[in-house]
This record gives C-alpha cells, structure tokens and sequence, in this order.
C-alpha cells in the first residue's frame, strides 16, 4: 500500500482502508441487496421516514451478518438467504393464540443454526 500520509503508523494507515472498504460493503448491501439507492418520495417527510426504515434495515442486515459469522455458518448461508428463507415462516392467529404454519424443511434447519 502507498501513502502520502506520513503522521500515523502503518497499522493505523492500514486500519483506515479496511474501514473504508466496510463502508463501501455496507453502500453496496444498501443499493444491491436492499434495493434502496433509488427513492420515488416528493416530500421531505416521505424521504426522512425512507432513509430511516433503510437505515434500520441496514442494520439489521449487518446484524445477521455478524450472528452468521459468530454460529460459523456464513459458508452455508448469506443473510439474504436467511431473509428468504425467513420470509416464508408464516403464523396465523387463532382466537387468542398464535399456531404456526407449515415451516418449510430447509428454513427449520436455518433456524436451528441461528
């Protein structure tokens, strides 16, 4: 790595560029997975309140990212798959209780890793 940066140490210099390749990770997550680098809204309301659920959703993207990481499964799973295969877990409420649907075979054994 060259620098013109001559006032911190290498370590210090190297742990600015991978900071900024995780920022660069978290924009892309945010325009590819996220779908969320186009907004249609004409009021400054409506923009605020978009940036916030996208910014939640940001975090909760990384969130999965880091539980994949700690259980030692992102190998076998991304956190878009984890969103997938969570979005077809469905319950339904009956009267005062809640039952569960048929959970499909491969988002059971997901949910068992996490």
């Amino acid at each position: 790595m060259v620098t013109s940066i001559n006032e911190f140490s290498p370590q210090k210099v190297y742990e600015y560029y991978k900071s900024r390749t995780e920022i660069e990770q978290a924009f892309d997550s945010f325009k590819n997975i996220l779908d969320a680098d186009r907004s249609y809204m004409r009021s400054d309301y409506s923009m605020e309140g978009w940036m916030f659920i996208n910014y939640l959703s940001l975090v909760y993207y990384y969130r999965i990212y880091r539980k994949l990481i700690e259980k030692e499964v992102l190998s076998e799973y991304s956190p878009m798959d984890v969103l997938i295969y969570l979005s077809r877990y469905r319950r339904v409420r009956v009267s005062t209780h809640w039952i569960d649907l048929e959970i499909p075979e491969q988002t059971r054994k997901m949910i068992g890793f996490i």
